[in-house]
């Protein structure tokens, strides 16, 4: 499903106030409780060892979503690293410092990304003049023709275009979808095409009740919170449940030989 999908649906069976942002970031947060949960993602990266011991680990990526380090092919196990190395043996033999580890670590999902600028810009046929692009290579873009900038885009007549390159003052966009001029007033905006973490019904109903769950919250409406809330947590479980059964590395599953008659 996608995720605009899941607050049409939200929407439909209960309108209400709340803007996309919301309900995105409210999304947001059923990924990353996924993610963090049922369907685990993993990296791995090389991590570098000082002269004096210390472990360089990158600044967006926190000691407790390391899940495993090897070195020399070798699992160690999980400890702080930061009394790491000292007194380590390999094969007998202190390390010489610094050394190289590989860590596999637990991967996030992204923030769902609502993208809608706005203002003059010089254009081509098939680029747009911008510095600190907001967009990213293969998004989908609504672009609109403005006569003020304060007028409302007309989105339901705008050119639709991938980002096929992003350079350092313009955006190439995957086909010819504007007119070359200077100062050109546009609207543009992310096409937000993303899926839920988890595609398949029923689970990906999740993301219907947590939404509802939330409307209700905040319109102080506890029954119907508990109600929404109820049945999110009994699609998580039996999502965790049989993701696990499911898992190659379980003992649940067995396989059985059938004679053919």
């Amino acid at each position: 499903m996608k995720i605009m999908e899941a607050i049409d649906r939200a929407d439909a069976l209960c309108p209400n106030p709340y803007t996309l942002e919301e309900k995105l970031s409210w999304c947001d947060e059923v990924n990353a409780e996924l993610r963090r949960g049922p369907i685990k993602s993993y990296d791995m990266i090389e991590i570098d060892i000082d002269s004096f011991g210390c472990v360089q680990i990158p600044d967006d990526l926190s000691f407790e979503r390391i899940e495993a380090v090897f070195y020399n092919g070798v699992l160690l196990d999980k400890q702080d690293f930061r009394t790491f190395i000292r007194d380590y043996k390999d094969g007998g033999t202190a390390f010489a410092l610094p050394k190289r580890l590989k860590a596999v670590y637990l991967t996030l999902p992204e923030k769902i990304r609502n993208t809608d600028v706005r203002g003059e810009f010089n254009t081509g046929i098939n680029y747009i003049e911008m510095e600190m692009q907001p967009f990213e290579e293969e998004d989908r873009l609504e672009i609109s023709e403005l006569s003020d900038l304060s007028d409302e885009p007309d989105w339901e007549n705008a050119a639709e275009a991938y980002v096929m390159e992003v350079q350092p003052d313009r955006i190439i966009l995957d086909r010819d979808a504007l007119t070359a001029q200077t100062a050109a007033r546009l609207a543009m905006r992310r096409i937000i095409d993303d899926s839920t973490e988890i595609d398949e019904a029923p689970y990906d109903s999740m993301y219907v009740e947590y939404i509802l769950a939330k409307i209700a919250l905040y319109q102080h409406d506890y029954v119907g919170y508990n109600a929404h809330m109820t049945q999110y947590n009994a699609y998580f479980e039996t999502l965790r449940r049989e993701l696990r059964e499911r898992s190659p590395l379980t003992d649940l599953v067995r396989f059985r030989n059938y004679t053919v008659i």
